[in-house]
């Protein structure tokens, strides 16, 4: 009888498989992806791919009622160039076939992790960047938006640390449209970051 462990291995490698081939079926041809990570229900996402239907938009979160919850609205608007898929950030970069680019990326209230023994687990990081840096060509844009004050700076003071991206001062937000959290939020912050 396999161990615990083998158990999980199997179990991971499963969903990975899955996961790929969600993804190799829904991006069969060459596309230039907008990515929300984290998307929640899918609100933002929704108004965005209707706002620009010319783009192929793409919203992935870690927890499945969410993402069955955005997928309801999508088929509800009827959006052929928006798809929800359940995955972990790294994972589904990863994964993804090998013909897909970012055209933009938007990371919006994301968990801060506030505990110094959690920043680990804190998705904006330098590992992160850089697997984004695969995906974009010169140019791309990474919009990161949070109403954590400490999580703000942190992600300012690790952009010296890397050469992949820069900070795009003075430029406009592409798209507003009023999150969950930003509702609930007293103030935020936001930052554009540009593929070098």
């Amino acid at each position: 009888m396999p161990s615990g462990y083998e158990q999980h291995l199997d179990w991971v490698a499963q969903r990975r498989r899955s996961l790929k081939e969600r993804l190799a079926k829904r991006f069969a041809e060459p596309v230039s992806l907008t990515l929300e990570i984290g998307c929640g229900h899918g609100h933002w996402l929704v108004d965005y791919a209707a706002a620009f239907p010319d783009k192929t938009c793409l919203g992935i979160d870690i927890i499945g009622d969410r993402i069955e919850r955005a997928e309801r609205k999508r088929q509800r608007a009827g959006q052929g160039n928006l798809s929800f898929v359940r995955g972990e950030a790294f994972e589904t970069l990863d994964l993804m076939p090998p013909q897909v680019t970012l055209a933009e990326v938007f990371i919006l209230f994301p968990d801060p992790w506030p505990k110094k023994r959690h920043w680990k687990k804190r998705l904006f990081s330098l590992p992160f960047l850089d697997e984004l840096a695969k995906r974009s060509d010169p140019g791309v844009l990474c919009h990161f938006r949070t109403d954590h004050d400490p999580y703000f700076d942190w992600a300012l003071e690790l952009l010296p640390e890397q050469q992949a991206w820069e900070r795009e001062e003075g430029r406009e937000w592409p798209f507003e449209r009023e999150t969950v959290f930003q509702a609930r939020a007293p103030s935020y912050q936001s930052l554009i970051l540009r593929r070098v």
